[in-house]
């Protein structure tokens, strides 16, 4: 069961919490309110990151960095510089960490900067302040309040979120962007005010060559264990994938004229070259070419029967490429970049989403960002929901710190080897969902690559592809033929297809809990197959009857009856105040998150029997708690109807 610990960290309130004038003497963490969370920054005096005026041209940048005083030697000679983006340069040996606040608040008062800040670490992952803050009004909010609290503000972007809308404004030349944000989230009157930072994310790194891609169907090729697979042909028999349901690669470019990607391809964008063209970038001379999204595309949906290369788990559905990240690590990516992304692909169509990247360490998930799961979640597929899948990490341990693939809105995707074992790099904790195939073992994933030797090989296709970036688009492939089935399931119903039908793998090592949960496998590796077909014939839910008290007073005790229910198997009772539903135990329950466990047991050995609880609690007064019973029987989860309980 996919749970979430929220740490107070508002009890962490004591930091600093304005801009950099305070305390700069001493100053090491401040920090900023994302969303509900106040997030601390450590400042780290080693490094800046500085951004000029688009328009200066490359020898005037340099002259001016080879004037700043407090730098390491020969900056302006070694910086990497594309206009428009921040330069990062290192600082004297030595500098302080509040030694670097002051560096960086002169270096914003020079002519055509437009933002200079220390390097900063939010949990585990480094942040550079850029020129610019995103906010998020409450809705209802007055237009002279906002005026008042943006005064001297300029606003330069819309976060297209498709309701409430979020706002970009660019702070005044030399003023600092962190106060500006904390200040207006102080006002209350925000759902976030947060600075957008120039951020650290790594990718996780009759078809000829069908035969080499043991992911869908592993006959024992070259060392690997038959049968661990994602069983995708038999799927075949029932979709190879509809072309109305769209997966967007989150990424680096793509090739846009592979031969078994360009009739797959729908528009995309560059979020991070700001253009509508996202096509694979070949580095900087000839180093670090971007190859990782043309390797990620082919894996989800390679065009099938072809006469050429390869074939995608889902070969007839279609790909919407999105540019945010380099390979090179440079340019890098804003918040506003990353929320802009997930705001596109939901906005335009995209069923399902692949994110084979994430913090290079440990990192939050932005507020804008966190928006635009929600956004993604509530309205996207025509309000059926986009589903948003993770890349687990390549850490070879837990990623608990991982906010993005540990999102309660995310699914996060673990990778297992040719062997039917976890990959020795997977990371893996208790918030991953499910497992797909990836290398490790003997053999890499085979798909497509950048055309000539730009690529993984000196060929238009790479054997060699792996770590969770494969496995994550290998099940975003088995997500996308589940909807090609049923284009009419929800988001949670088909989550609910993908992990109840998924393959209990390596037993013996897995450690799957009551609810056929691992952590290394999440509810196991993704089956195509058996998901297929249950998309096919329809959901089972409310197989145990449920029936009880419909009204009570604050205090009062409560008693249900169930029947049909397993027999002699552990039972839990589970309230909320909504039914928004949640995967509870693989299965689909109607209460939605958050969801309270009040009451436990064993069954009886007819299936019949009673429960009480009670006293009714104070904060259910005047509100209609749900309440609705579940058992388990090795691994697999049985729900019942909800009873809908009046408080009064």
């Amino acid at each position: 069961m996919r749970t979430r610990t929220l740490i107070p960290l508002v009890a962490l309130a004591f930091l600093p919490q304005s801009g950099w004038a305070q305390g700069q003497a001493e100053a090491v963490t401040l920090g900023f309110q994302n969303g509900e969370q106040w997030l601390p920054l450590k400042v780290d005096g080693s490094s800046l990151g500085v951004r000029f005026e688009p328009a200066l041209p490359e020898w005037q940048v340099r002259q001016s960095i080879r004037e700043m005083p407090g730098l390491a030697p020969g900056q302006a000679d070694h910086v990497w510089f594309k206009a428009g983006h921040t330069v990062y340069l290192d600082t004297a040996s030595g500098t302080t960490p509040a030694a670097a606040l002051a560096l960086a608040e002169a270096i914003r008062q020079q002519d055509g900067v437009m933002s200079a800040s220390p390097r900063m670490f939010a949990l585990e992952d480094p942040y550079y302040l850029t020129e610019e803050i995103l906010v998020r009004w409450q809705v209802g909010v007055s237009s002279a309040a906002v005026e008042a609290l943006t005064e001297g503000l300029v606003e330069t972007a819309t976060l297209d979120y498709m309701v409430n809308p979020g706002r970009v404004y660019r702070v005044p030349l030399g003023e600092d962007p962190l106060a500006w944000a904390n200040r207006i989230a102080e006002s209350g009157l925000v759902e976030f005010s947060i600075p957008d930072f120039q951020l650290l994310r790594v990718p996780y790194s009759n078809d000829p060559l069908f035969g080499d891609q043991w992911h869908l169907e592993n006959t024992g090729q070259n060392g690997a264990k038959a049968g661990e697979d994602m069983n995708v042909p038999q799927a075949w028999n029932i979709t190879r994938g509809d072309r109305s349901v769209i997966a967007a690669v989150i990424d680096t470019g793509v090739e846009l004229g592979h031969p078994d990607l360009v009739n797959n391809l729908v528009q995309g964008i560059d979020v991070l070259g700001n253009d509508n063209h996202p096509q694979a970038e070949n580095g900087f001379l000839g180093l670090f070419p971007e190859s990782h999204s043309t390797a990620v595309h082919g894996v989800i949906a390679a065009e099938g029967d072809n006469g050429i290369g390869v074939s995608g788990v889902a070969p007839n559905c279609r790909l919407m490429p999105i540019r945010f990240l380099s390979e090179f690590l440079w340019p890098a990516p804003t918040t506003q970049d990353e929320t802009d992304a997930f705001n596109f692909a939901c906005n335009n169509g995209a069923s399902v989403v692949n994110n084979s990247w994430g913090p290079a360490f440990g990192a939050a998930v932005p507020a804008s960002t966190a928006a635009a799961f929600e956004n993604c979640v509530q309205f996207g597929r025509g309000g059926l929901g986009t589903i948003i899948f993770f890349a687990a990490g390549n850490s070879s341990s837990s990623n608990n710190n991982n906010g993005y693939a540990t999102h309660p809105l995310t699914t996060a995707v673990t990778a297992s080897t040719d062997q039917g074992r976890l990959a020795g790099y997977s990371s893996f904790g208790p918030f991953n969902d499910i497992n797909g195939p990836s290398n490790g073992g003997q053999n890499g994933i085979t798909t497509t690559d950048r055309l000539g030797s730009r690529g993984y090989s000196n060929g238009d296709y790479a054997n060699n592809f792996g770590g969770t970036s494969s496995a994550s688009p290998a099940v975003v492939g088995v997500m996308a033929l589940i909807l090609s089935t049923d284009l009419s399931l929800e988001r949670l119903e088909a989550l609910h297809i993908l992990f109840s039908t998924a393959e209990k793998i390596d037993p013996a090592n897995a450690y799957y809990n009551t609810f056929g949960h691992s952590d290394k496998y999440g509810y196991g590796r993704a089956d195509a197959a058996a998901a297929v077909a249950l998309a096919a014939s329809g959901i089972q839910k409310d197989s145990i009857q449920w029936s009880g008290t419909t009204q009570a007073n604050v205090g009062d005790s409560v008693a249900y009856n169930y029947s049909n229910a397993p027999a002699n198997a552990p039972f839990q009772v589970y309230a909320s105040f909504n039914t928004g539903g949640s995967i509870i135990g693989a299965q689909l329950f109607d209460v939605g998150s958050p969801v309270v466990v009040v009451g436990s047991g064993t069954t009886s050995a007819t299936g019949m029997g009673s429960w009480g609880g009670g006293p009714v609690p104070p904060n259910a007064a005047g509100q209609t708690v749900y309440v609705e019973f579940g058992a388990i029987v090795n691994g697999v989860a049985f729900d019942s109807n909800v009873v809908a309980l009046a408080v009064q």
